[in-house]
């Protein structure tokens, strides 16, 4: 009888275990969600343009590449803006807390082995299950154990959740690169502007100085008889705008210095005592070859955005095989007893050990909903990459053009600025041989400053495209 009833016991037991796979297998949460409707462009394919075809073929940028403008001050500044930077102290902050989330994922794959003791004073009631002598009394209730969890993983849920981890902190450290180099390209382009504020601080202190001897001429001439006041009253209204235009460029060099040193993470004081630029750029231009496709290793955002469609995919994976039964082992051993006297005794030792089945039956569509969650964030990350594929080989064509443009310009501008020069020589000649007064003189110089302040702003727009140029092929990058 005693046998038959265990039997009874074991094919009951056995039957529920069968059952419960069946369940498993055909009666868990329904496994559905939209798919995904994204997919990843191949840069190779995209039409590069002609800017880009029929650029010369040169390497991949120097990490220093603001070395080309050939300005020590400029290396000097670079090196030590990026070096205890806040920015980049907090773009590096990000990276170490994204591999520690990694880490903690990781860490759910491995064994769990926890150790837990209390002792506390309790009074037992007299009412309940505790037997005399402690029911009714007040005694100590210690206890001591081991526990270890093993999740099975059988799915590979927690192994998509932890390479999603990895993925995401990939991408937060291509992120971080990407802080740097913008904050290397920032620096040189307001250092660009501080000496193209120089340059025009030097036309508009050229300009206030003639006006000044116009309005003197005038004077003279009126106190002669040979001129009026309308003419002196008409050069006198030219002289405070030129004084205000010197006071203007004065402003914008310090604003330029104070912006060098916020950049460099300094305070103001940092820049003050700053030498006037002295940029030349010398330099043959030209893209990589290969350009599209080896533009995706190369540009830091690019990458970002790529381990994030990564990163997406695997939740995606996680978030499907979440509807799958999760199988997990525990095992329990320690010692539990009132009072210190058999604490740690054979009749207080317990132990336990087994497997706990999770099985999804029902949820309300929760993890449905979770499914189409990471569909929808992997579809979002394919249409982020894409996009950022585009706009770097757009960034690349219209710098490019930009530099050429500006060069041709500048060499264009070079022209006018010498022929007015020649007529300046022309002008001084006659007017030492009596054949012209100064004003005509003055007129010249002011077509001189005019072409020297147009030349000044056509430098500064072909040494920034040059800047955008190696930002926009990653440049600084390894």
């Amino acid at each position: 009888m005693i046998f038959f009833n265990r039997l009874i016991r074991f094919l009951t037991i056995r039957r529920l275990i069968i059952c419960a796979f069946a369940l498993a297998l055909t009666g868990c949460a329904p496994l559905s969600g939209k798919a995904p409707g994204s997919h990843l462009a191949d840069p190779s394919t995209l039409a590069a343009g002609s800017a880009i075809a029929n650029a010369e073929h040169l390497g991949w940028p120097d990490e220093a590449w603001w070395r080309v403008y050939q300005d020590p001050q400029l290396d000097r500044l670079v090196t030590q803006a990026t070096h205890g930077n806040p920015r980049l102290q907090k773009a590096r902050d990000r990276v170490s807390l994204a591999q520690s989330l990694a880490n903690m994922r990781g860490a759910t794959r491995q064994p769990q082995l926890e150790l837990d003791a209390s002792s506390s004073r309790d009074r037992f009631t007299a009412l309940q299950f505790i037997p005399p002598p402690w029911a009714g009394s007040t005694y100590w209730n210690n206890s001591v154990a081991a526990s270890l969890s093993y999740d099975l993983d059988l799915w590979g849920r927690r192994e998509s959740e932890w390479q999603s981890s990895l993925d995401e902190s990939r991408a937060v450290s291509a992120e971080a690169q990407q802080v740097r180099i913008e904050l290397e390209n920032a620096i040189v382009r307001a250092y660009i502007r501080l000496a193209m504020a120089y340059a025009q601080h030097d036309v508009a202190e050229s300009r206030s100085r003639d006006i000044g001897q116009r309005v003197a001429i005038e004077k003279r001439r009126e106190s002669a008889g040979m001129g009026t006041l309308l003419a002196v009253s008409e050069a006198e209204t030219l002289l405070p705008l030129a004084q205000a235009a010197v006071e203007s460029r004065d402003e914008e060099i310090a604003r330029l210095k104070t912006e060098l040193a916020a950049l460099a993470g300094e305070g103001p004081g940092f820049t003050e005592n700053i030498r006037r630029p002295r940029l030349t750029l010398e330099v043959a231009v030209g893209l990589p070859d290969r350009l599209p496709a080896n533009l995706v290793g190369r540009r830091p955002d690019v990458a970002a955005s790529r381990w994030h469609v990564e990163s997406s995919r695997q939740d995606i994976q996680a978030a499907r095989v979440a509807f799958y039964p999760d199988v997990n082992l525990a095992a329990l051993v320690g010692f539990q007893a009132i009072g210190f006297g058999q604490w740690l005794s054979q009749s207080a030792f317990m132990a336990g050990a087994g497997p706990a089945l999770s099985l999804p039956i029902f949820d309300g569509g929760r993890r449905r909903a979770g499914l189409s969650a990471a569909t929808s964030a992997y579809d979002m990350a394919v249409d982020h990459y894409n996009d950022t594929v585009i706009e770097a080989l757009k960034e690349v064509s219209q710098q490019l053009v930009a530099f050429r443009s500006a060069t041709v310009r500048m060499q264009q501008a070079q022209q006018a600025l010498g022929k007015a020069q020649d007529a300046g020589t022309l002008v001084e000649a006659a007017y030492r041989a009596g054949l012209a007064d100064y004003r005509r003189v003055l007129n010249s110089r002011d077509a001189v400053l005019k072409a020297q302040e147009v030349l000044a702003g056509i430098q500064a727009q072909r040494l920034e495209a040059y800047a955008q140029l190696m930002l926009a092929l990653g440049g600084g990058s390894t």
